[in-house]
């Protein structure tokens, strides 16, 4: 009996760490694409390319991917995953300076990538992914809520756009103060 539970111990082990390397193995191949979309336009550079720079073989690339355009979704997802996660932490309508320190804080941790995606002219699928995780525990019956998130979702996109294309010359404080601003304002005007 020891050695059964022995040897389910060693199978454990052995696929949290297959699962390990598999998330090490997709991190080395995102990083690779955003590092060469910042020196190549996204159409000329290829799978060669990518393997090359993430130190990884062709069998684990399509392992894990299946085109580029697969990596780009995946690393879209997970950027715009982790800013939505963050900023539904805190209510828009009683905590909305919580609310927006933290989408300026969260983002700025992804601002290579963001910054390579929205220069790459990726910036349609960014709102694509933002409106559709804004929206996504809205029923589609519930027209008016649905409505108003596609509103802020454009927004949230277009306010980081900007500051990004402005060099985030604004403190995340100060990006907080003109959102405040702005929602404070918005129907007064």
């Amino acid at each position: 009996m020891s050695e059964i539970n022995s040897e389910m111990k060693k199978r454990e082990i052995l696929r949290l760490s297959n699962k390990e390397s598999n998330k090490i193995t997709r991190e080395c191949i995102e990083s690779a694409l955003i590092l060469l979309m910042a020196k190549k336009e996204y159409n000329e550079i290829t799978i060669s390319e990518i393997v090359k720079r993430a130190g990884v073989s062709r069998t684990a690339y399509y392992r894990n991917y299946e085109s580029k355009d697969d990596i780009l979704n995946t690393l879209l997802h997970c950027l715009v995953a982790d800013v939505i996660k963050a900023m539904t932490k805190f209510s828009y309508i009683t905590e909305q300076e919580l609310y927006w320190k933290t989408l300026f804080v969260i983002i700025k941790t992804h601002a290579e990538s963001f910054y390579v995606l929205l220069k790459a002219g990726f910036g349609h699928i960014i709102l694509e992914e933002i409106t559709k995780q804004m929206t996504s525990d809205i029923k589609k019956e519930n027209v008016k809520d649905r409505y108003d998130m596609i509103f802020w979702s454009g927004a949230v996109y277009n306010v980081l756009t900007n500051w990004f294309q402005d060099g985030m010359e604004q403190t995340e404080d100060e990006m907080v103060q003109i959102c405040l601003y702005i929602s404070e304002n918005f129907d007064k005007e």
